[in-house]
This record gives structure tokens, sequence and C-alpha cells, in this order.
């Protein structure tokens, strides 16, 4: 995971906020099945959307709909204020969840490659390939045979392919799909890197972890409708400091009342248990129990949880 100095700068609000893509209530089609169902959405520069979803529920769909890649049945994207008609233009980088690299060149060969489909001349194309190869730690397998690498330097290399343009606008589709523990945190950390140099990033992702390291906001599509689309400061602050579970030891019977308690953000009753979100891991612990104490109620089991996004995300969208 990204250092705590890296992702506090990649959420830093000093970045510029003009709006580099949007999209206007986007709808997609395929015969009888509408798969994205009125989607808009804005991403400024320096700034990342993170969207989360579960199977099948429009994610890759929408993503190749801002690439270019796929036309909208209604709707448009608009990219630095022009409509797109049509292919992936220059200044987006899209690295599609299949990973796509040539296997009989180079990792080295599969990125000048490409540098020449844009144009670029060769020492500026040259000075991008090493700094890639920096960047996402592959010398020691740039010069081989694509084929003979593993899924997770296959997918560094693919990812290096769709930023060898410097593009403005990074789309990456569950890019940490199949990265050993080490090659997920370098992947991360690059994203935040970019962030920092202004490009805008579109990330899809099932693990909800890597969206909170990276995301300044997230979407949630299930079914191909947007089910959330929140400022994650504004999630994190209705997560508060813990989660504390008490299980009673006796039957609540409705006896469980934690409004007006100091430092409760927000409470639920189960059977036989209690769930509150505190703002504070101390004082309103005591207060929640000397609440109950006073309903005679008594705790046979105590747990206090870190906060966590993906908790949040499913209580909001119980579908996730």
């Amino acid at each position: 995971m990204a250092s705590s100095e890296a992702v506090t700068a990649a959420h830093s609000d000093s970045l510029p906020h003009d709006v580099r893509l949007v999209a206007h209530e986007i709808r997609f089609r395929r015969r009888h099945h509408e798969i994205l169902k009125g989607i808009s959405l804005e991403l400024e520069p320096g700034r990342c959307l993170g969207i989360a979803g579960p199977n099948a529920a429009g994610k890759s769909t929408l993503l190749g709909t801002l690439a270019g890649w796929l036309h909208p049945s209604e709707g448009h994207v608009e990219l630095n204020g022009r409509h797109l008609h049509g292919g992936v233009p220059p200044e987006v980088g899209f690295a599609a969840q299949e990973v796509s690299v040539y296997p009989h060149l180079t990792g080295r060969e599969n990125l000048k490659l490409f540098g020449e489909l844009y144009d670029l001349d060769r020492q500026p194309l040259e000075r991008r390939i090493d700094e890639l190869v920096d960047r996402f730690e592959l010398e020691p397998w740039i010069d081989h045979e694509a084929v003979h690498y593993s899924g997770g330097v296959a997918r560094r290399l693919h990812l290096c392919i769709a930023l060898i343009n410097s593009p403005q606008v990074l789309l990456l589709d569950e890019p940490t799909t199949g990265l050993d523990p080490s090659s997920r945190r370098n992947l991360l950390g690059n994203v935040v890197d970019l962030l920092q140099d202004g490009v805008s990033v579109v990330m899809t992702s099932q693990l909800l972890g890597d969206l909170e390291v990276v995301a300044h906001r997230l979407m949630v599509i299930v079914d191909g409708r947007r089910e959330l689309y929140a400022d994650t400061d504004e999630l994190v602050a209705q997560l508060g400091a813990a989660t504390l579970y008490v299980e009673l030891a006796q039957h609540h019977g409705n006896g469980v009342d934690l409004d007006g308690v100091p430092g409760v953000i927000s409470w639920k009753v189960e059977p036989n248990a209690v769930i509150a979100r505190l703002a504070d891991t101390v004082a309103p612990l005591h207060a929640v129990l000397e609440r109950l104490a006073r309903r005679g109620l008594h705790a046979a089991r105590i747990e206090v949880q870190p906060p966590s996004l993906e908790q949040m995300l499913k209580e909001l969208v119980p579908d996730l």
C-alpha cells in the first residue's frame, strides 16, 4: 500500500479543479439489454474516481465508453470540452481488464511498437520507455519475450503500454488483478504518483481497499445504475474512529436506545447485539456501556473495529 505521505499528497486540495472528463447520462444497450442506465460523472486533473460494483454491473462497459472504444446508445462523453466520436484519443490511456501484449516480442519491443503508433520520436520514446521500466520495476524482464512473463509482470507491462504516450486521463479496469502484494503496492503507489503529476484516473476494482488508497471520489454501480457517487472524505467522515460491536448477555427486549450518547455517530440493533459507529474509541465506548447498564443490559463480548470503507459501502449499498 502507498505510504501515508503519498496518499495524503494524492488527496491534496491544491490541485486544479477544472473538469477534464465528463460523462452525460450515458446509456448503453446491446440488443434488448440495457447495460448502462444513465451514468453521469465528472473528473478533474489530478483526481481519481474509483468505481466499485458486483460482476456484470457495467463497470467495464463504462470504461470502454469513457475511452471512446464504445459508442453510447444515449448521452455523450466530453474530453477537455469536446465530444468523443469513436476511437481512443491520444490524451487517454486505457488498460483494459484483459492483459494485451504481443507475446513473442520483448517488453521493450512492445513499448517501442505502441510508442511508434503514437508517432513518438526515437529519442523521446527511448527516454519514456526507460522511465516506465524504472517506475514499474521491469528491468529484470524488459528484454525477454513477454510469453515468459508471469501474470503480474505482464499486467505491469500492459499498464506501461497505456502510459507510453503520457496521457492526461488514465482508465484502469481491475489493474491489481493477479498481482502479488509487492506488485500491488508498487502499482497503487505509481497511481498516487501519477495523480500528483496531474493525471486524471478512473479505476475499477473489486478490492475496496485499493480504491480507498487512491480514489478521491467513489462510484458504486449496480445493474447499470449509479447507486452511490460521493467524495471519499465525506464517506470517511461518516465512518468515525471505530465501530463498536457489543454482544449482549441477555435479550434486549427492544430496550436499547443510544440517541444522545456523546460520541455516537450512528447505531443499530441486531438480535442480542448493538453496533455503534463512534467518533472516538474511548469516551464514547464507556458512555455506550453505561447507557446499556442503566437499561439493565450487560455485555457478553465487546469488539472495537477500525473504520472500514468496505463496511460503509455495504451498509449504503446492500447489493454491493
